[in-house]
C-alpha cells in the first residue's frame, strides 16, 4: 500500500511540474458564448507555440478570466497583465503602441465583405448599381470596430453598438438594413442567429471589399513572444502547415461566398501604416483555397480607390 501511494506521489508531482514548466499565453475572452470569431487564432497560436517549443519551450493558449471589449483590451494589452495577444485588424495606436505581428493570420477574408440582410429587403441589393447607391443605406457596426471608420469615411450612414448581440436584433428590428461580415464570419453568423431571426438572410447580390489585414498584436512587455510568433508563422508558411490549417477553416466560406457572381465595390482602409505588407503576395493568397485575390490587384500603390471593382 505504501508503495502504490509513493507512486501515486510521484506521478502526482510529475502532473504539477509539468504543468509549471509550461508557460501561459493569455488571449482575450470571446464576447459571448456564440462568439466563436476568435477560435481560429486561438487554435493557430497554439500551433504556432507548438511549432517554437524545441526553442522557446512548451507553452500553452489561455484566455483571459474576463471578457473585454476591444478599447479595454487594447489598455490591457499595454500593460501585458491580463492579456499578451490578440488578434485584430490593423489601426494607428494598436500599430504605435504594441508589437504588431504584420502577418495576415486570414488572408485578408476578413476584408471580403458580405451582409446579413432581412429577406424584405433583399430586392434593394439586387437593384444597386453603384457605390452611391449603396452607401444610402444605414449599415450596422460594432462601435469600435476599425471598419466602422473605414465605412464612415467612405460615406456610409454606420450605425453602431458595443453589443455584439445586439447588433443582430437591431438588423432584425429595421434599425439598419445592412450589417457587413467577413466571408470567414457571415455564414456561422448566420446559422446560429437565424432560429432566433427566421427572416435573416445572407445578401447574394453584394460584396465590399476593404484591404483588411488581422494581426497577432502582441504586449511591448513580451518582445520575446513577439519574435516566436513571428518566428513560428513564417516556419508554417513556409512548409505548408499554414495553409492547410487556413483551407480547413476558410475554404467553405469562400466557396459559398461566390465571390465571381457578386458585384463588388472597393473603399480603402486609413487604418492601414505605410508598413502594411501588401506585396508579399502570399499572405493574402492561397491557391489550394481559391483565395487568388491579394490588395495588389486592385492598386499597385496599395489600397484600392473607392469605386466599384472586379477580379480579374
Amino acid at each position: 500500500m505504501a508503495f502504490v501511494l509513493r507512486i501515486i506521489l510521484v506521478m502526482l508531482a510529475l502532473m504539477l511540474t509539468g504543468e509549471a514548466i509550461a508557460g501561459r499565453v493569455i488571449i482575450n475572452r470571446p464576447l459571448s458564448d456564440n462568439d466563436v470569431r476568435y477560435q481560429y487564432p486561438e487554435l493557430l497560436l497554439q500551433m504556432v507555440l507548438d511549432a517554437t517549443e524545441s526553442e522557446y519551450g512548451a507553452d500553452r493558449v489561455v484566455q483571459a478570466d474576463q471578457v473585454m471589449p476591444r478599447d479595454t483590451a487594447f489598455l490591457e494589452l499595454v500593460k501585458g497583465e491580463v492579456i499578451q495577444v490578440m488578434a485584430e485588424a490593423p489601426k494607428p495606436d494598436w500599430e504605435e503602441h504594441l508589437i504588431p505581428i504584420r502577418i495576415p493570420i486570414r488572408k485578408g477574408v476578413q476584408g471580403f465583405r458580405v451582409f446579413l440582410i432581412m429577406k424584405e429587403n433583399q430586392h434593394l441589393l439586387r437593384q444597386i448599381g453603384t457605390l452611391q447607391e449603396f452607401i444610402q443605406l444605414p449599415t450596422g457596426s460594432g462601435a469600435q470596430w476599425s471598419t466602422a471608420r473605414v465605412m464612415r469615411d467612405a460615406g456610409f450612414d454606420v450605425i453602431s453598438s458595443d453589443n455584439y448581440e445586439e447588433l443582430f436584433e437591431m438588423l432584425a428590428n429595421g434599425r439598419f438594413h445592412t450589417f457587413g461580415r467577413g466571408v470567414n464570419e457571415v455564414y456561422s453568423e448566420f446559422y446560429r442567429n437565424v432560429t432566433k431571426f427566421p427572416e435573416l438572410r445572407v445578401d447574394d447580390a453584394l460584396m465590399l471589399y476593404i484591404p483588411l489585414p488581422t494581426y497577432f498584436f502582441v504586449t511591448p512587455k513580451r518582445p520575446d513572444l513577439a519574435k516566436r510568433i513571428e518566428a513560428g508563422l513564417m516556419a508554417m508558411i513556409a512548409d505548408g502547415r499554414f495553409d492547410d490549417f487556413f483551407c480547413r477553416y476558410h475554404s467553405q466560406d469562400i466557396e459559398a461566398a461566390n465571390i465571381g457572381k457578386r458585384k463588388v465595390f472597393c473603399i480603402p482602409n486609413a487604418n492601414l501604416s505605410s508598413q502594411t505588407p501588401f506585396e508579399r503576395r502570399e499572405f493574402w493568397t492561397s491557391e489550394r483555397c481559391g483565395l487568388n485575390i491579394s490588395p495588389i490587384d486592385y492598386s499597385r500603390a496599395g489600397a484600392p480607390k473607392i469605386g466599384q471593382c472586379t477580379f480579374q
